[in-house]
């Protein structure tokens, strides 16, 4: 593999906060795309990040701009002609109210691709509504598919914010597919993504019964059941009878017929991991070929050795705490790089060399910053 990058040349405009834009942004920051993040300028005093996690900042340059002032619009608008992408997830109509909606901008920057994650999207009688991702998991039936699956007396909320995950896949999607259009028609176009949408596209085969005439009984939950071994749990997919063979086999009950209820099937393979340790049902199935996973905390989890192979786990330089490990892009080329090129910014860590590139001298420089249009942070450990 070469040093290569698949978006290198792409320039994106970040205006994202938060998960979903961060997330969807940092993805095309591993893959080389030029991502200037549009940040606040901070109100205190101290070291600020750029908005969202360090994790999902890697690979970014941040410049900080007052939007509501007018220097601050027209540095925006430079940085927009320069730009093949926009994104913001800000409520729809806040981009529209600094002049830098996409109707303000397309006329004049025709192959810009724009792309919005919002809570409801950008039309429609809900548009005006506010959401975090935890809207969507209530609205959209994900918590009711939880309590389906464990059979629990109320619906409860997931350990991570799931339909903010599947926005910024969703968009960052939207956005090479209208990259490859624009390579087509040689125009850009709006790319409009929600957390509803993303989060009921995620249960698309929960809602095949309701969508077809089916009630809420017609749909079971898909599960499949932890094993409780002795100082562990492992999930072991019973499948058909092929699959049965090698489960027995590596369990050590070779040869024993698999039991015609699916119910039964799984008693039994519970009976032979309680007697085990889970890394000896593992080694068992390993060697027999079974399909099984051992579950893990999520500390256990980031230190698996796979992830390590595989380069999805990642570390950088980090301005305020010298260092920081984030997961890497989950997408592998055979001929071009991905991951993080430097460290996560500050608030403003490149507001003097973003405006350097828009030709601003450091006297034009200082007189922005004192004229609070802008604003910039040095690493302070530089």
């Amino acid at each position: 593999m070469n040093d290569r990058r698949i978006l290198s040349g792409v320039t994106v405009l970040d205006f994202t906060r938060v998960i979903a834009g961060p997330y969807c942004t940092r993805m095309m920051a591993d893959m080389g795309a030029n991502v200037v993040k549009i940040d606040a300028i901070p109100e205190d005093n101290g070291p600020t990040r750029t908005a969202g996690s360090p994790g999902n900042n890697m690979g970014k340059r941040s410049i900080t701009l007052d939007l509501k002032h007018l220097d601050g619009i027209a540095i925006a608008r430079e940085l927009v002609a320069r730009a093949d992408v926009v994104v913001e997830n800000f409520s729809p109509g806040v981009m529209d109210r600094f002049g830098l909606g996409y109707d303000d901008l397309k006329d004049d920057h025709p192959r810009l691709v724009f792309a919005s994650i919002s809570g409801f999207g950008q039309y429609g009688s809900f548009a005006h509504r506010r959401a975090y991702g935890a809207t969507a998991h209530a609205e959209a039936g994900w918590l009711w598919v939880q309590q389906q699956a464990v059979g629990s007396e109320a619906p409860f909320a997931p350990g991570i914010t799931v339909a903010d995950m599947a926005a910024g896949l969703s968009c960052f999607s939207g956005i090479l597919a209208a990259l490859y259009d624009r390579e087509l028609t040689g125009e850009g176009q709006r790319v409009d993504v929600s957390l509803m949408d993303a989060q009921l596209s995620m249960l698309n085969e929960v809602a095949a019964a309701p969508l077809n005439g089916g009630g809420e009984d017609d749909w079971k939950p898909f599960r499949h059941p932890l094993h409780a071994a002795k100082d562990g749990h492992l999930t072991i997919n019973i499948g058909g009878a092929r699959n049965w063979e090698r489960i027995v086999e590596g369990l050590g009950h070779a040869g024993t017929a698999m039991p015609e209820g699916a119910e039964d099937a799984v008693a039994l393979v519970s009976s032979w991991v309680a007697q085990l340790t889970a890394s000896e049902a593992a080694a068992g199935l390993e060697a027999a070929g079974a399909p099984y996973g051992v579950s893990k905390s999520m500390p256990d989890a980031v230190e698996h050795p796979y992830f390590t192979e595989r380069g999805m786990i990642v570390e950088t330089g980090d301005p305020l705490n010298g260092s920081v490990r984030a997961i890497n892009t989950p997408i592998t080329f055979s001929n071009a790089k991905r991951g993080p090129a430097w460290d996560p910014p500050l608030a403003g860590g490149n507001t003097r060399q973003i405006l350097s590139e828009l030709g601003r001298t450091d006297a034009e420089i200082d007189a922005l910053i004192a004229g609070s249009a802008t604003s910039e942070q040095n690493d302070p450990h530089d």
